[in-house]
């Protein structure tokens, strides 16, 4: 069985750009648009994802799911209604809002769905922040005021990461992407967010975007409650991610066969029956798929697994 990949399906958003043309030398829809997303593989009735190639050519992600998921999977997933990852690269010309995904507890109490993921950059400015937790000492009612008086600056951590270079966003984390970003994000097959802040941003009527402030709270309380237990803020309970560097001609297959995984190419390309990925191109590669072959000199794959 090959390995195959799925049309993308482009988002846009206030905060998005064209680097997704300019930097990955993709054909996007039109050249005026801002996309701020491009949803690779997802099992979304929203933006449902379409197998652009192989023998599986123009089929659904859920049918694939629904009818050969030992198939193509491999054993092990009834417990999933749908595929469970949902992966993307994101443009951020502007500040994403400043956000919360909710742990269990909170998930299920405000009807929301879980949300775990991770941030591969691909892309950064030399001034570009990417933000993540809030400073040791703010309770609750400081985040409240902060966002409520439009001061979250004041409390939110930031740090510069080079390209290559990761971060883990565990549920309940307080994060936020800035301007001057590309990156590749594997997260939980979910679209659950809470909007804690929006940097003072208005549109053209002067009207701010919705804010979800007490979902948010609810989900940094229990936040801070499960990063008190050894492990959790570096594990990844629900997937995992390993990083593979390839030397040009060099084989590659999941190590566990038996099951299927998410291959990301994060720097250079790789080569299948025919095809080449390339920087910021997802491939699902199946149980007891065919090995891909770097076709380039340091050739960086993400390998992601459930």
């Amino acid at each position: 069985m090959q390995p195959f990949r799925f049309h993308s399906i482009y988002q846009p958003r206030i905060w998005g750009g064209q680097s997704m043309r300019t930097m990955l030398g993709r054909e996007l829809p039109d050249r005026e648009t801002a996309y701020g997303e491009a949803w690779e593989i997802s099992d979304r009735p929203e933006a449902m994802s379409i197998v652009k190639d192989g023998e599986w050519e123009g089929m659904p992600l859920h049918r694939l799911w629904e009818e050969h998921r030992q198939e193509i999977f491999g054993p092990g997933y009834e417990r999933f209604p749908r595929f469970p990852l949902l992966c993307k690269i994101l443009d951020a010309r502007e500040n994403l809002s400043v956000q919360v995904h909710p742990p269990e507890r909170t998930a299920a109490a405000r009807q929301g769905e879980v949300k775990n993921e991770i941030w591969y950059v691909l892309h950064a400015s030399p001034d570009a922040l990417i933000y993540g937790g809030m400073e040791e000492n703010a309770t609750l009612p400081d985040i409240r005021h902060a966002a409520e008086t439009g001061q979250m600056e004041q409390l939110i951590r930031s740090t510069h990461l080079e390209p290559g270079e990761h971060l883990y966003i565990p549920a309940g984390l307080v994060h936020a992407i800035g301007a001057g970003h590309l990156i590749a994000e594997i997260q939980q097959n979910s679209d659950t967010t809470y909007r804690l802040y929006d940097w003072n941003r208005t549109d053209d009527s002067g009207r701010g975007r919705e804010l979800h402030l007490e979902q948010a709270l609810d989900s940094i309380g229990e936040f801070r409650e499960l990063s008190q237990r050894p492990g959790y803020l570096t594990e990844m309970p629900y997937f995992t991610t390993k990083e593979y560097r390839l030397d040009k001609g060099e084989r590659f297959t999941q190590p566990d066969s038996s099951r299927f995984a998410v291959f990301t190419v994060l720097c250079g390309s790789v080569l299948w029956d025919g095809k080449t990925a390339r920087k910021g191109e997802f491939i699902l590669s199946p149980a007891g798929a065919d090995a891909v072959t770097a076709a380039e000199a340091e050739t960086v794959l993400l390998s992601t697994t459930v």
